[in-house]
């Protein structure tokens, strides 16, 4: 989705679209969109800086830490972003304030929306997925998933010498 900037005005105009499923990629092997994308906010423009406010409300599928199955579950965002006009060739750069180091820039009449989605959503994503607390993974020797099933691989014997440590690391 675009936004013409030229057709924007200090008072906040309101935008909506939704990605159907497959319009959007987030260009991520691990993560996947599950359904469609609703973004929704208002755009506002004072001298050529644009403030983008919204939410994006969708449903991703990731991978499972522990054992790999696919797991979905919804993720809503809310963004507050500021865009500026890129510098041309001949203009000299400016120095940047300390509020521009967040902002991000567009080039031409438009602001294209699909990036700042998919920026947003790989942002919300957790770093830790699981698809349940006690998901008990898979077996690093055999490749077994130990939710469904035992493995047959044989259990190391531990050296009387390493207890101490193999019973802290229980613990914790």
């Amino acid at each position: 989705m675009q936004i013409e900037v030229e057709n924007l005005e200090r008072a906040e105009k309101e935008f909506s679209h939704i990605y159907a499923p497959g319009e959007l990629t987030l260009e991520d092997d691990d993560v996947r969109f599950a359904d469609q994308v609703n973004l929704s906010g208002g755009a506002s423009r004072k001298d050529g800086e644009v403030q983008l406010r919204g939410k994006i409300s969708t449903r991703v599928e990731v991978a499972c830490d522990r054992c790999h199955r696919n797991v979905s579950f919804p993720i809503e965002t809310d963004f507050d972003v500021k865009y500026v006009p890129a510098r041309g060739e001949g203009e000299e750069a400016a120095e940047l304030e300390a509020d521009d180091l967040n902002a991000s820039v567009y080039e031409g009449d438009a602001i294209e929306t699909d990036e700042l989605v998919r920026e947003q959503v790989l942002l919300s994503v957790p770093m830790r997925v699981l698809c349940n607390d006690e998901c008990k993974g898979l077996c690093a020797g055999c490749g077994a998933d130990l939710n469904n099933e035992t493995c047959s691989c044989q259990q190391e014997e531990i050296d009387p010498r390493w207890a101490a440590l193999a019973s802290l690391k229980e613990k914790l």
